[in-house]
């Protein structure tokens, strides 16, 4: 579905048109697919699957800039429970230096403003022309010099996005892209989050959901889990899969949960069904008490400490192996 939302006047005196594209739209999918075709195949997935309404309740929109029925510039968000990430800015090299991404941007922003949204996560490079565009809107840093940034309408809004509440068990989908994404941007007392996903500390799961949902889809053998809250907040995950230093019966399993509900770290536990073979859980020396007894009650034993095994800050971290086998 295509809704005007104003004309705009380009530096060089066009007049662009400003749009919004809200997923599935079979009349605007093939322009928007071969104006953002140099994102390449692994970005290009979900932006045809979006628009093809192959995705549902995960809400993505393409606001657009037009010169007559030519698409001049874009740009993307993906919404769930107020929750969104924005990506694909784009403006074609022929009207760069016209303020077509200013233009689209206070577009963008009122409209996600007026419909109630609550948090924007996006990632640039820091102290880039972008960058500043981006920080003239209102967005942040997330961590200092960083090009990971939010916008946040509520200055409340993760503390009550995370507030504590009831918990349930389920499969990921779509939809829980941005609001995984939030799960990994605020701070924890661990570092080591996901030794299949690279996570220390504070990150940006934009990227890395693409591959993680793809490779649920495709391969079987891969198991995941998460933890959402009755606010619609995902705070936390499990995941399973070979561990492809070793042989095929051996997996790494890797288990987070945001530090206001790690009294639930035995309920994601119980959640997935483990294999027969070896299964390996790294945990830093910082992780609450509530995981390392959940993977004691859950017949996991404390088979190795990794001294001094990874640097952050000033410090050096050690790391505990927990394994169970099944034989």
């Amino acid at each position: 579905m295509y809704k005007k939302l104003s004309d705009a006047k380009l530096k060089m005196g066009e007049n662009m048109e400003i749009g919004m594209v809200l997923a599935p739209d079979a009349e605007y999918a093939d322009r928007i697919l071969d104006f953002l075709t140099h994102k390449g195949e692994y970005w290009l997935r979900h932006v045809g699957k979006a628009l093809n309404g192959e995705i549902s309740e995960l809400e993505t929109r393409f606001y657009i800039g037009k010169l007559g029925d030519r698409v001049i510039g874009n740009i993307m968000t993906v919404e769930y429970n107020r929750t969104g990430i924005l990506g694909h800015v784009f403006t074609h090299p022929e009207h760069r230096r016209k303020h077509v991404c200013s233009l689209i941007m206070a577009q963008q922003m009122e409209d996600f403003k007026k419909r109630g949204g609550g948090i924007l996560l996006l990632g640039t490079g820091y102290n880039s022309p972008p960058y500043w565009i981006y920080h003239s809107f209102g967005f942040k840093s997330v961590l200092e010099n960083s090009g990971f940034m939010r916008f946040s309408t509520e200055p409340d809004f993760e503390a009550r996005h995370f507030s504590p509440g009831k918990v349930k068990v389920v499969d990921v989908e779509w939809k829980h892209w941005p609001v995984m994404n939030i799960l990994v941007s605020v701070p924890g007392a661990e570092i080591l989050r996901s030794v299949f996903f690279n996570l220390y500390g504070i990150g940006n799961f934009e990227g890395s959901f693409l591959g993680f949902i793809r490779s649920l889809e495709e391969n079987k053998q891969k198991k995941a889990k998460l933890l959402e809250s009755e606010s619609g907040a995902v705070v936390g995950w499990i995941t399973l899969e070979q561990d492809r230093r070793w042989t095929n019966r051996t997996y790494l399993m890797d288990i987070f949960l945001h530090t206001s509900f790690v009294s639930n770290y035995r309920k994601l536990l119980n959640a997935l069904e483990l294999p027969e073979g070896k299964i390996q859980c790294y945990v830093d020396a910082g992780s609450p008490r509530e995981k390392i007894e959940a993977l004691q009650l859950a017949g996991f034993e404390r088979e190795a400490v990794l001294k001094n095994q990874f640097a952050w800050g000033d410090k050096w971290v050690d790391v505990f192996i927990y394994s169970k086998f099944n034989g």
